[in-house]
């Protein structure tokens, strides 16, 4: 794809026109003000000219992300698509262009202008010079490229001498940045836009989906990456590598922001704090620590602080994305179910930087202006960096709140009592969960052995659970330091494990043990099916069609079953009236009847999706008919094999012991038929118990 682009790139006649409702809403709003970036300006005019054909590929790759078309398919579950085409090659893309080992962005190659001239102007030397000549990026240039200079010993600009190495990577940033990064809404979306847009395009939502925010937090990892893997040279990518973050960290912290305020509390929540802890931690991308698929550092410890002089720039350039956001998830974090392991490393991962907390105050002190009077060059200097940061990210109206006031001090002391509670709650269920693993019973024991999984109470593990109180005290010891917490401060109140949460988690999803127990009782009607894609957390489906249609399931031989199945549609289509009479009959041979078929069963028809729609449900009663699918059953099975074996071994032939398995069979039938002739009261007691029984089980 990239090579058919850069074959096009001279091409003066290709024209590549990108719809202008297709990009990011501020941007289209700033087209109907009149007020573009010069990024976009070269761009947009026909006069002019049009993308670049790598440019036009650029941009709807990335469209494809944000397309509102698109979204309206996305799947209520965000942890789907995780592992899809676009997100390999997003990935592929922010690796080749946004270089971690300081190698060129290959091949070496220049944008071109693409002009269409007149005709008449087609073969002159104008134009052929026109063809070839570079065009200026305007993204970030000013910074790196001086554009009057001129390299010693040629007559060759130092801009057009830099520009192949840096204009690829700045334009995936640029657009990845205005489409990926935009987080308007909706209201101030109908108020910015005319209504020929609004009626053009479907609304987006202002929730993303999973697969944003992990591509989203991606492009910061890959961009802390870049950056730090600067040299020190004065070559074009390493000043591109200096300045590019400070160049996009601003749009970073309000999508972040936004994304936080429209985030809903549940488990995916736990994405848009992975993508921003990805951001205020750029001491963890640096060259030389490796992770693995989980995320986890090979070298853990080179992965924190250990050159805070290092680090403590990026921490003042950028301290609403510490304090404002932390303020902003605090009483969400009140909230949250600290009791998941998942949870619970995550609130161990936000306090668990050393010098974070140090650099933090050392930056919050250059706000207030008693911070001037020490007379520091760098104390003035960050001064002016946080207040120009804070005017720009939040409005003048806005009223900055340290990080360590009194304020935020009393809402961590409750915070660390919901901590404490989940502390005790987890200490409980893991105790629970052992109690329940040693005194489980023989079978569950056979399906750990024969399946080789661990038999878990949930969809979680009995070792991830151990964790969860390490990493609790841990993250409440870590915040009683940062913020200086006396343990006299904390209210002595009377906490408690939350029994709820602890029952439900014992009783609510036991899915191995549910599905394996329904799997060896036929007499229920359902199955339980998982909640979720790789969780255990089930639900009870009754089957309410015909039950000789159900799926085969784990206990029966597939053969068997559809073998018997095609035999009793032989014999009850042939013999259907004869069964109906026969089992309506109130002498001996109708209760016999009754005891050999299965009685009139109402099944549910639901509606179908037709041509025209969709066709309307019902309800349908079978009549009394042959079954023959608890034969195919490998209890049933083995137990004959079992029972002809010993047989064997005491001298008894198969067809003897078959025989008299049938004479018994028939000796409990009629016994069950004469009390049910005789005794009907008694049968019906019997009956509703046996069931009440096997639904109870």
């Amino acid at each position: 794809m990239f090579s058919l682009c850069y074959k096009l790139l001279p091409d003066c006649y290709l024209k590549y026109n990108f719809p202008v409702s297709y990009l990011p809403s501020k941007i289209r709003s700033m087209l109907e003000e009149t007020i573009i970036s010069p990024f976009y300006l070269d761009k947009i005019r026909d006069d002019q000219g049009t993308p670049y054909p790598f440019e036009y590929y650029i941009f709807h790759f990335a469209y494809h992300l944000t397309n509102p078309w698109l979204q309206l398919q996305q799947q209520e579950n965000v942890w789907m698509n995780w592992e899809t085409v676009y997100v390999q090659l997003a990935h592929c893309y922010l690796y080749h262009f946004l270089p971690r080992d300081n190698s060129p962005v290959l091949p070496v190659i220049g944008p071109y202008v693409k002009k269409t001239p007149p005709r008449k102007l087609t073969q002159s030397p104008e134009f052929r010079r026109d063809c070839q000549k570079l065009q200026t990026m305007r993204l970030l240039r000013a910074s790196i490229l001086s554009s009057g200079s001129t390299s010693p010993g040629s007559g060759v600009p130092q801009q057009q001498q830099c520009l192949p190495q840096v204009w690829r990577s700045e334009t995936v940033v640029q657009v990845f940045l205005d489409f990926w990064l935009e987080y308007t809404e909706d209201a101030q979306l109908t108020s910015q836009l005319s209504t020929s847009y609004l009626s053009s395009i479907p609304r987006r939502h202002s929730i993303h989906s999973g697969e944003h925010i992990r591509l989203v937090r991606a492009f910061i990892k890959t961009l802390h990456e870049f950056t730090n893997s600067a040299t020190g040279d004065k070559s074009a990518m390493d000043e591109l590598k200096r300045i590019i973050l400070p160049s996009v960290q601003g749009k970073i912290y309000t999508f972040l922001r936004k994304a936080i305020y429209h985030w809903p509390l549940d488990s995916s929540f736990r994405l848009i704090l992975e993508a921003w802890l990805s951001f205020i931690q750029p001491w963890r991308y640096v060259p030389g620590v490796t992770y693995t698929k989980e995320g986890k550092a090979e070298e853990e410890e080179r992965g924190k602080i250990h050159d805070p002089g290092r680090w403590i720039s990026f921490v003042a350039n950028n301290l609403l994305a510490y304090t404002a956001v932390f303020q902003q998830l605090l009483p969400r974090f009140m909230r949250t179910d600290l009791v998941a392991p998942k949870n619970a490393l995550m609130l161990f991962r936000v306090f668990s930087q050393p010098y974070l907390a140090k650099m933090i105050c050392e930056v919050e002190n250059c706000v207030d202006d008693a911070g001037l009077s020490k007379g520091r060059i760098t104390t003035n200097q960050w001064t002016s960096i946080i207040r120009q940061q804070i005017l720009e990210l939040e409005g003048p109206t806005y009223q900055y709140v340290p990080m360590f006031s009194t304020a935020i001090n009393l809402q961590v002391i409750w915070f660390l009592s919901n901590i404490k509670q989940a502390h005790l709650t987890a200490t409980s269920l893991v105790e629970a969960l052992e109690n329940r693993r040693r005194g489980k019973r023989f079978l569950l024991s056979l399906w750990e052995f024969f399946s080789c999984e661990e038999y878990s109470s949930d969809d979680i593990s009995i070792e991830e659970r151990r964790r969860v109180p390490v990493l609790l005290a841990t993250a409440q010891q870590q915040l009683i330091d940062i913020f200086q917490i006396q343990l006299e401060d904390i209210p002595q109140v009377a906490i408690v494990a939350d029994q709820e949460y602890h029952d439900s988690i014992l009783s609510t999803s036991f899915c191995h043990q549910s599905q394996m127990e329904s799997s060896f009782d036929s007499s229920r009607p359902g199955t339980f099916v998982p909640l979720q894609e790789g969780r255990q957390t089930c639900r009870y489906i009754e089957y309410m069609g015909d039950p000789e249609l159900q799926p085969v399931r784990t206990n029966e031989c597939a053969f068997l079953v559809r073998s018997f199945y095609k035999l009793c549609c032989y014999l009850n289509l042939k013999y259907r009236y004869e069964i109906i009479a026969l089992y309506s009959r109130r002498s001996f041979l109708g209760s016999v009847c009754r005891q050999l078929v299965a009685p009139p069963t109402t099944i549910v028809k639901l509606p179908k999706r037709t041509s025209n729609g969709f066709s309307s449900g019902s309800e349908e009663r079978l009549p009394p008919r042959l079954s023959l699918r608890p034969l195919a059953n490998y209890t049933f099975l083995i137990s004959v094999s079992f029972g002809i074996l010993i047989a064997w071994l005491i001298n008894y032939g198969p067809f003897m012991f078959l025989g008299f398995l049938f004479l018994m069979w028939i000796m409990y039938v009629v016994i069950r038929a004469t009390l049910q002739h005789y005794f009907p009261s008694i049968t019906s007691v019997f009956r509703q118990n046996t069931i009440a029984s096997s639904i109870n089980r």
